[in-house]
């Protein structure tokens, strides 16, 4: 049995004794290759080494300090992927400046506040011309229905006068036809002028006479002077407001002295005791009144 033993242990392979140590054989450059290309193409930020190919294929990333058997990884400040650097990139982003941004020649706060200034003052002014011109033509209104008012016998409230007499008073009658009753010869031919505000119009006055033609306007005035002043009120504001024709033109007037008592108007069917006629007028287009009571005329002369 010792012999067959032996005889076993002598003719066994060396690769099946069991006492002996089996050879650490590797393949060394068998994979180096693929795995250095692809180490190129991703462009690792570390390299493997291994204990066998640490003498034949150095690299610029391995540390000759470490062992062979260590990872190295190599550490580049500026294109490391894993390193992150604050001054190359912030953690906040620095506040942006404020837009200097220039209108014709002014910033865009001066601009918009220029605009907003002007559109203001455009307003007032635009405001205060239209009120101006309004106030105008109230004050305008204001002067004819003053002219009118004062071309009318105010009977019912006493005011004055121009001769001094309160309206509503009985005038004497002198007042009242400017004379015609007591002198006529004194007084026809002569001039009167009216109010200066209603343009100063003289009328020539002719005692006993009639106005022809169909009146312009009927109504109620103090005196025979204050008929002729509301024919040449007549003229200068109807004209203004209607254009200038023969229909705006007062050319003389027929005053009747009785009908400046309305109870005497009233029951002769009068509206009124002074009468604006249309032009032409003249001495030998007057008339002599038959109506039973005294009418005197008086006619705008132009040229006087």
């Amino acid at each position: 049995m010792a012999a067959n033993y032996e005889q076993g242990l002598e003719a066994a392979p060396p690769s099946q004794a069991g006492l002996e140590a089996a050879p650490q054989n590797f393949p060394e450059l068998a994979y180096q290759q693929p795995q250095q290309q692809q180490y190129q193409q991703h462009q690792s930020p570390y390299t493997y080494v291994s204990n066998h190919s640490l003498g034949q294929l150095p690299s610029p990333y391995t540390d000759s300090k470490q062992t062979p058997s260590t990872v190295s990884f190599a550490h580049h400040p500026d294109v490391s992927p894993y390193t992150y650097h604050a001054t190359s990139h912030p953690t906040h982003l620095p506040p942006r400046g404020k837009s200097n941004k220039v209108i014709c020649g002014c910033s865009l706060l001066v601009f918009v506040l220029s605009c907003i200034i002007g559109f203001l003052s455009a307003a007032v002014i635009g405001l205060a011309a239209g009120t101006g011109i309004e106030a105008k033509r109230a004050n305008d209104a204001n002067a004819q229905v003053i002219a009118l008012n004062a071309s009318l016998a105010a009977l019912g409230k006493p005011t004055a006068t121009a001769t001094g007499i309160p309206a509503g008073t009985a005038l004497p009658a002198e007042v009242i036809d400017d004379g015609c009753e007591a002198d006529p010869e004194g007084v026809t031919g002569t001039y009167y002028t009216a109010f200066s505000l209603l343009g100063g119009l003289k009328y020539t006055r002719y005692c006993n006479k009639d106005a022809k033609f169909n009146p312009l306007m009927k109504l109620f005035t103090s005196s025979f002077s204050t008929c002729m002043d509301a024919c040449a009120s007549y003229t200068k504001y109807v004209s203004i407001t209607f254009g200038r024709s023969d229909n705006t033109t007062c050319a003389a007037v027929s005053f009747v002295p009785a009908w400046t008592d309305k109870s005497i108007a009233s029951a002769g069917g009068a509206p009124g005791n002074c009468y604006l006629k249309p032009g032409p007028q003249n001495l030998t287009t007057l008339e002599t009144p038959n109506i039973g009571v005294a009418v005197h005329a008086g006619v705008w002369n132009p040229g006087a």
